[in-house]
């Protein structure tokens, strides 16, 4: 089996090998030879599946600076450096083991929170054929879950587009804000009482989360 060769953009050469052409093709580079092109050569290691384990899970959230504020642009932009995450992930860690997962479920890492000492509390975003939500996610540190709420989405409805966003502050209040869109994409009031919803969540300090 024939090596494959890497080529490098950073010793100045446009396509072709990076390395002088033998004239006898069957004969062998010597070592000595390559050694002088002091060409960097990358290693590419093996890919390895992570071990599903509870340190591993949290790594896949990285921490974010507060405030911060999750909108409709928000999924777009996580997804850029976020891969998505495979069920058995959630299984293991957040979701209930009666919980429905099928073909148009999908599960993405979001961010982790930041100078949470005695627990842990991250954001998820969960998307279905109904449409997709934020949750705010809280374990203790040995991977025991505390507790669980929605914080922001998007459902669609038959008579609009509902969507929810929210704000973290430092202090760790979630602050959300519900709106709708008629079926036309302008704004319509949620309620027969109310043009949009506000709703607050406090994260405790001990990772409880608690309406205000």
């Amino acid at each position: 089996m024939k090596p494959t060769l890497l080529k490098h953009k950073d010793n100045g050469l446009e396509g072709g090998s990076d390395y002088p052409q033998n004239t006898n093709p069957k004969a062998p580079k010597s070592v000595k030879n390559f050694k002088e092109d002091k060409v960097k050569v990358q290693t590419i290691p093996d890919k390895k599946a992570n071990a599903i384990t509870f340190e591993n899970f949290i790594n896949f959230f990285p921490e974010v600076d507060l405030p911060y504020t999750i909108t409709s642009d928000t999924q777009r932009l996580l997804s850029i450096n976020n891969d998505p995450m495979s069920a058995t992930w959630m299984f293991n860690f957040v979701l209930e083991k009666d919980a429905v997962v099928d073909e148009y479920t999908e599960f993405m890492p979001c961010f982790s929170l930041p100078n949470t000492s005695q627990f842990i509390a991250i954001v998820f975003w969960q998307a279905g054929i109904e449409g997709s939500n934020y949750y705010l996610t809280t374990f203790s540190k040995t991977g025991v879950l505390i507790d669980k709420a929605k914080i922001a989405g998007t459902k669609y409805g038959a008579d609009g587009l509902y969507q929810m966003v929210c704000t973290i502050s430092p202090n760790w209040l979630f602050s959300t804000v519900e709106g709708k869109l008629d079926e036309q994409g302008n704004s319509a009031p949620i309620s027969e009482e109310e043009k949009h919803q506000y709703k607050s969540l406090q994260l405790s300090g001990d990772g409880e989360i608690v309406p205000i």
